[in-house]
């Protein structure tokens, strides 16, 4: 390496760092080295005396773990960014925030020696004692012994294209230094599971060069909690917004485990709502939907006087056309009814999930019926499915997932005479515009 050249490449720096050419990808994207080409197609250079300054900087970690107003945005992933916009343009309440920044990350992995995070056996990934006791040190001194909530904030979740709906983990109600380590661990581990790679490689993700940080929150006091969309994602309705909520912390919406309580608001009545609180969190929702300047998915919670704002992100499913591969309906026996989450008309051989064991048996082409709670490694399964029949609301985590892959889709279905079973390896359609489940 010339010492007299003002300028090092992609290759010569990782060689001075001793890390991958990948990691200084990274490093350019977020901020700390600024790279130029000499032409259009030519290679990436960086400055040779930018690249000499990052080597005198000491690693802090203290630096890296900060409250959420005080973080830099290229460095906390899309979801807490999208929070701390909303902190610094509303008055709405956003639970206190603990940021571990996507630096930290970066260190970790070089500290376990992580060449390939897809093929690494990540539940040997480790925190450092170093790391382990800041992390502690700003929770105790931000929260106390509160009970937490341990957030994923990836960079490539909740952009305007791909929402990532439920990929991440999050761990609400947690105490204790040994769970709080274990949730932050399978939080960082959750970027390249099998299901995030899956759904990353459909879309055309390279999570290799993403990355992850942490939001650790104070657990609200809530009674009420739920999703808001200021626009109908199933019928592409701008002028109507959908409402889906449940007593407790909301969890059971987002996953599809409940049947929510749902209702539809139109836009232009939201001024003459009789509720007052569902005036004020429709006002809220269309205020966030003005600040992002688009139709907006917000997860919300309500402790019986303020509302708090958990997550904002775009509604990437107004665009699609339904899916019709089967016309020829019209001769056929309706054996049961849904509400439609993703438009469209298809038919396969039915399979019944009754278990996530039973994952295994689909196969391409498939109509599958989820007969249990949902599990998001079902996305695993999403390049064989024809349509979907599941339960929960059509603002769940799956039900997105459903509309962003295009895949008809029925949810708290009704069987005629109650026993699906009776078809199960028959083929059967999904008419997924008028609701209904029907057999040859």
């Amino acid at each position: 390496m010339n010492a007299n050249k003002p300028y090092l490449s992609t290759n010569e720096i990782a060689k001075m760092f001793n890390v991958k050419a990948i990691t200084i990808h990274r490093w350019g994207k977020r901020g700390l080295l600024k790279s130029y080409r000499p032409n259009p197609r030519g290679k990436k250079f960086f400055d040779r005396e930018e690249v000499l300054k990052l080597i005198k900087n000491d690693f802090s970690i203290s630096d890296r773990i900060t409250l959420l107003e005080n973080s830099q945005n290229l460095q906390i992933g899309t979801k807490a960014k999208k929070l701390k916009i909303i902190k610094e343009k509303t008055g709405f309440i956003i639970p206190k925030t603990l940021v571990i920044n996507t630096d930290i990350f970066s260190k970790l992995i070089e500290d376990n020696k992580i060449l390939d995070p897809f093929n690494y056996n990540w539940s040997e990934f480790q925190i450092s004692s170093e790391c382990q006791k800041m992390i502690f040190e700003k929770i105790n001194q931000e929260f106390g012994d509160k009970p937490l909530v341990i957030r994923s904030s990836a960079t490539c979740e909740d952009s305007p294209l791909l929402s990532f709906a439920g990929q991440y983990s999050s761990f609400l109600n947690i105490k204790g230094e040994k769970n709080i380590i274990n949730a932050i661990k399978l939080c960082y581990q959750s970027l390249f599971s099998e299901n995030a790679k899956i759904y990353a490689k459909i879309n055309g993700i390279r999570l290799e060069y993403e990355s992850m940080a942490i939001a650790i929150q104070e657990l609200a006091p809530i009674k009420t909690a739920g999703v808001i969309f200021t626009a109908d994602p199933v019928n592409q309705d701008y002028k109507k917004m959908i409402l889906e909520y449940t007593e407790g912390l909301g969890d059971s919406v987002v996953s599809g485990h409940q049947k929510p309580i749902s209702k539809v608001i139109k836009k232009a009545e939201v001024g003459n709502l009789q509720n007052e609180f569902l005036k004020k969190l429709s006002k809220t929702a269309l205020e966030l939907e003005k600040i992002f300047g688009n139709p907006q998915d917000i997860e919300w919670g309500w402790d019986g006087k303020e509302i708090y704002i958990f997550q904002s992100r775009n509604i990437t499913t107004l665009d699609k056309q339904p899916k019709i591969t089967n016309n020829d309906i019209s001769k056929s026996k309706v054996i049961g009814v849904g509400i439609n989450a993703c438009r469209g008309v298809s038919n396969g051989v039915l399979k019944i999930v009754n278990k996530t064991k039973d994952y295994d048996k689909i196969k391409k082409g498939d109509v599958v019926f989820v007969n249990c709670k949902t599990d998001i490694s079902l996305v695993l399964k999403i390049p064989f499915i024809n349509a979907l029949i599941i339960h929960g609301g059509i603002l769940s985590h799956f039900a997105v997932i459903a509309r962003e892959f295009n895949i008809p889709c029925l949810t708290e279905p009704t069987i005629n005479n109650k026993k699906i079973e009776i078809y199960e390896n028959k083929k059967i359609i999904v008419d997924a515009i008028k609701g209904k489940i029907l057999t040859n």
